[in-house]
């Protein structure tokens, strides 16, 4: 739609990546609010562990987009695009690994308990993406496939027609699926499910609110793909798909194992601490 936000002779800023540093930046405010009220983790603490998570989440997005993408030839020959990012082409379940790799790291660094980092990321992820959705549907890219279903509704919001030849969108003058819009509700609707959960205190071990997370966005990131164009496929699947079964078998198996490991009662004695 408006790929371009700022241009001043040279000088351009991209809409893409003002949406995406205003998502970021919004989603370490609600995952600090959360790491500091529930937690236990302190604003310091957590602040220099975000800044390394945000470096692997960048760095797993990339890679996993590039390495994905129809265009990975282009990018070995032309390696200075590989790191302009402002141009669009993250991918978000690269982001989740990278973030989580790094959450590895950082937590042994710092003597903090890994799974609760990530039930305190959670929220700003979720809330992260419902914002950071709007940077892909202002560049064109992550797209939806031809609005071809006759019961579509065929007029905005539900379907969207791209037209300004600087957008990353392959498909001009088109009515296409709004798959960016789509993607940004479930991130919402994600981020209000999570909340719900967190404020009726029902956690039963660390690790349940990414647990959570887990199964509400994938689901709906996994049906979203249906409608996305996108060329690469594995087994008639989309490597997103493929990204967000791989996180709801994780998520199950986190789930057995964690209930084992952090029960319930063992919660309850820390409340004490400020932690659900």
């Amino acid at each position: 739609m408006f790929p371009i936000l700022i241009r001043i002779g040279e000088f351009t800023i991209r809409t893409y990546g003002a949406i995406v540093a205003i998502a970021v930046i919004t989603g370490i405010f609600i995952s600090m609010h959360y790491a500091t009220k529930y937690k236990g983790i302190d604003e310091d603490t957590f602040i220099n562990m975000a800044i390394w998570l945000i470096v692997g989440g960048i760095l797993g997005a990339r890679i996993f987009w590039i390495f994905t993408s129809p265009w990975v030839d282009y990018y070995l020959q032309n390696p200075w695009h590989i790191v302009a990012i402002w141009e669009g082409g993250l991918s978000f379940e690269g982001m989740l690994g990278g973030g989580i790799i790094a959450s590895a790291i950082v937590t042994r660094r710092y003597k903090t308990s890994f799974f609760k980092l990530l039930d305190s990321a959670a929220p700003g992820v979720a809330a992260g993406y419902g914002i950071g959705k709007w940077a892909c549907f202002f560049n064109g890219c992550c797209h939806g496939i031809e609005a071809t279903a006759s019961w579509w509704p065929k007029f905005f919001p539900f379907v969207t027609v791209f037209k300004n030849p600087l957008s990353e969108c392959e498909i001009l003058n088109t009515p296409l699926y709004s798959a960016q819009i789509l993607n940004s509700l479930g991130g919402w609707i994600t981020f209000i499910v999570l909340v719900s959960f967190i404020r009726k205190r029902k956690l039963r071990y660390h690790g349940q609110i990414f647990v959570l997370f887990s199964f509400v966005f994938s689901t709906f990131l996994f049906f979203i793909e249906y409608i996305r164009y996108i060329p690469t496929r594995f087994l008639s699947l989309t490597p997103n798909q493929w990204g967000a079964i791989a996180f709801i078998v994780s998520g199950i198996v986190l789930d057995r194992i964690l209930r084992i490991r952090a029960p319930v009662t063992e919660i309850k004695e820390n409340k004490t601490e400020g932690e659900p």
